[in-house]
Order: structure tokens, then C-alpha cells, then sequence
């Protein structure tokens, strides 16, 4: 099993996208933050090369309710899944490119 590194960039922007959400409607910031966290989990547990490469060796796996992805790198040799970014889909990649 691998275990997951969050960058202090990535949870900023979980922090942020919780933030927006909480404005919104409370339940939808938990629903958000809960689909990450399984997300996560399910990456670190069962699948860390589920989502393709996208650029160098980062991968980019899409929130099944959320327009939102998740950024990150898988170190084999660690065994860890660093979290680089979560990100809108509409945003630009070069958001999260000068992270990795």
C-alpha cells in the first residue's frame, strides 16, 4: 500500500474549493471534501496508476460529482502518492504544471 503525501499547495486549494462549496450549501462541502478523501484513498489502497499521465509523470483523475481533478505523482520507490494539486477542469494547466 502507498501512502499519501498532500502538498501544502494541494491543500490549499482543497481548502478553498471546501471554502467555496460551504458558501454555497454546507452538505455540498462535505460531499466534496468525502469524494476526495475516497478518491484518495481508493489511489493510495487498490489503484495508484489508475489515472493517465498528463504531463511529465504527473496524473490527473477526474471527481465523479465535482468538475474538479486531482493532480499527483506516483513515486514507486517510496511508495508514496504525492497530492500536487486539485483543480477545476476549466482551469489552466499550468496552474499545476510548475508544481511537479
Amino acid at each position: 500500500m502507498y501512502s499519501a503525501i498532500w502538498t501544502k499547495e494541494a491543500k490549499a486549494d482543497r481548502f478553498q474549493v471546501i471554502n467555496w462549496y460551504e458558501k454555497i450549501l454546507s452538505k455540498l462541502a462535505q460531499e466534496f471534501n468525502e469524494e476526495v478523501s475516497h478518491k484518495v484513498q481508493n489511489i493510495v489502497e487498490k489503484y495508484p496508476k489508475i489515472a493517465k499521465n498528463v504531463h511529465k509523470n504527473a496524473r490527473k483523475l477526474s471527481l465523479n460529482r465535482f468538475p474538479y481533478n486531482l493532480i499527483y505523482v506516483v513515486d514507486d520507490v517510496r511508495k508514496e502518492v504525492r497530492i500536487l494539486a486539485i483543480v477545476h477542469d476549466k482551469r489552466d494547466p499550468k496552474v499545476w504544471r510548475n508544481r511537479i
